[in-house]
């Protein structure tokens, strides 16, 4: 629960962006399908209003 919660309160102060492309991750089938090297993010700050 704790996860959730540290979670959500990322994503209500930040834009969650990637420069990779779908194309470029290489996935890996697993039980689910994930990229073979991860992905690269990038968070920016919402803006207040």
């Amino acid at each position: 629960m704790e996860e959730k919660a540290v979670l959500a309160n990322i994503l209500r102060r930040f834009w969650v962006e990637t420069s990779q492309k779908r194309e470029d991750l290489g996935l890996v089938a697993e039980l689910i399908l994930r990229p073979n090297k991860g992905i690269w993010i990038q968070l920016k700050r919402r803006s207040v209003s």
